[in-house]
């Protein structure tokens, strides 16, 4: 039986895949075996198929091999790049942020700022209290970063600052608190508080007493202050916190403390606070100022006084 040429091949790829019925393949090989054409075709299907499935992909070379290594080096290094300057505009936003917040990594300019900043608010009282007139306003004072105290972990700080008050014998000093717990805060300095006072000019040796909690307010330092006007002071030795102290200021700048845990007493203004004996003295050893106790009060403040040496 004879088959038409257009059937014969449709039925081709069938056989060459294996699907056919016995009966359509013999069909195919008959007809093949008489149809030079067909012959031909079906030829040149089978040699397509052992081509396609027997011919092995190459081997990469090593050139394609050094290129892909180059690819993939430099597709790590822009991922790497990008990551890079993700993290550091994020770090420059929280720099800028600090920044406009107030908060900066000197504590003397941060000391400075806070004292402009919040007690700029007091300006008329400061005008009343130290007579001080539109043209020497409290912007117009010359602030001076005299010294700092820190607590033993480093994260919080006392900063002292002074000015002179113009056509007096008055010097005005802050204290400012400042802390950097915040992690937020990239360890720059943030104010959280602090007061303020006076003193004459005349007064050579100036005492301040404080206090700074640090370890989330576990423990306390308590401290006394000492500002010294005088150059030729080089020692001062007090009776303080139940001891001798010795201090050694540094460009007029000093102050004895004692740790607290918070298991401990910790009321203020106890005996041990007190300041019982002091004297000033020069380089060689000759006494200059002596200390004596000039007042208390009704909550058992003592206020003291530096008299000069007979």
């Amino acid at each position: 039986m004879k088959y038409d040429h257009e059937i014969i091949r449709d039925l081709m790829p069938l056989c060459i895949d294996g699907i056919a019925s016995p009966k359509s393949k013999e069909a195919v090989e008959a007809h093949i075996a008489e149809c030079p054409d067909c012959a031909k075709e079906w030829k040149q299907m089978n040699q397509g198929i052992d081509q396609t499935v027997q011919k092995p992909l190459p081997e990469p070379t090593a050139k394609y091999a050094e290129t892909a290594k180059r690819v993939r080096k430099k597709n790590r290094w822009l991922l790497l790049r990008s990551m890079l300057l993700m993290l550091a505009g994020i770090f420059l936003i929280m720099i800028l942020g600090n920044w406009y917040k107030g908060n900066r990594y000197f504590s003397g300019t941060l000391a400075k700022k806070f004292v402009r900043g919040c007690w700029h608010l007091d300006s008329e009282m400061l005008r009343e209290d130290y007579h001080l007139n539109e043209i020497c306003g409290f912007s117009k004072l010359n602030l001076h970063f005299i010294g700092e105290i820190t607590t033993p972990d480093r994260k919080n700080r006392e900063s002292f600052i002074t000015a002179e008050i113009p056509d007096s014998d008055i010097i005005a000093f802050w204290a400012c608190n400042m802390s950097r717990n915040n992690p937020l805060t990239l360890g720059m300095w943030e104010g959280e508080g602090g007061g303020s006072g006076d003193f004459s000019k005349e007064e050579q040796i100036v005492m301040v007493p404080g206090t700074l909690q640090y370890e989330n307010g576990c423990k306390r330092m308590d401290y006394w202050m000492f500002h010294i006007t005088d150059p030729n002071v080089s020692k001062i030795v007090v009776q303080a916190f139940g001891e001798k102290q010795i201090l050694v200021p540094d460009q007029g700048f000093g102050y004895i403390s004692r740790e607290m845990t918070a298991y401990e007493k910790m009321t203020d203004h106890t005996e041990s606070d007190h300041i019982t004996e002091g004297e000033a003295f020069d380089a060689n050893g000759t006494v200059l100022y002596r200390i004596r106790q000039a007042a208390s009060n009704e909550d058992g403040v003592i206020s003291y006084e530096w008299e000069k040496a007979e």
